[in-house]
């Protein structure tokens, strides 16, 4: 009897020491990233997050009816960036955005478009890349068509949509594509060392 009690204790106990070894099933490993480092040359670099947000304001109208994919168009920055309270773009800095999508309206209603993203921002003699796109659609012409036509007979189907335009003005947000790092003392953005690893278990 003593040596079955003393049987189902060891079993029970390596089951336990088991079960506090495995990870609990569905529950994935826990992984710590590791933060980027500024570049021994510049060791009080700030990190510049991606998908810092860049406030742009379009310059002149872009639209459906003169612009076709592939055209560029000019922004400024619209207010301070500021990260750990340094500017790192300042106000009236020049970015490029590109047309990739640009329909003219036409008869019978029909509605323009045009679709644009944006490129880059140049600060500090970088350009510095930006992730964002945006779309504008004119209004369709039912209602003028119906109209047209009960005026002017057929000659009234050739009321036409709106155009879709990007209007001067227009705000146009854009998000820092990649992490970066900025050198306050220098006002200038530096490029990082190589990171050997990216992340590696706990």
């Amino acid at each position: 009897m003593a040596r079955a009690i003393a049987a189902i204790v060891a079993v029970s106990l390596s089951t336990t020491a088991a079960a506090q070894q495995a990870p609990a099933e569905g529950v994935a490993p826990q992984v710590r990233v590791v933060a980027p480092q500024p570049p021994a040359s510049h060791p009080n670099a700030i990190v510049v997050p991606k998908d810092t947000m860049v406030r742009l304001m379009v310059l002149n109208e872009v639209n459906g009816r003169n612009a076709k994919p592939g055209d560029r168009f000019v922004l400024r920055v619209d207010e301070n960036v500021t990260v750990g309270g340094s500017v790192i773009i300042p106000v009236g800095a020049k970015a490029w955005g590109e047309i990739t999508d640009a329909r003219e309206n036409g008869a019978v209603g029909k509605a323009g478009r045009i679709s644009a993203r944006l490129l880059y921002v140049e600060t500090a003699g970088t350009k510095i890349p930006l992730n964002g796109e945006e779309q504008s659609k004119g209004a369709k012409g039912g209602d003028r068509v119906a109209l047209a036509v009960f005026s002017f007979g057929l000659l009234g189907l050739f009321a036409q949509g709106s155009q879709g335009k990007l209007k001067a003005g227009h705000i146009f947000n854009g998000y820092v594509a990649e992490d970066l790092f900025f050198d306050p003392a220098t006002a200038t953005f530096v490029t990082p060392d190589p990171v050997q690893a990216a992340a590696s278990p706990q």
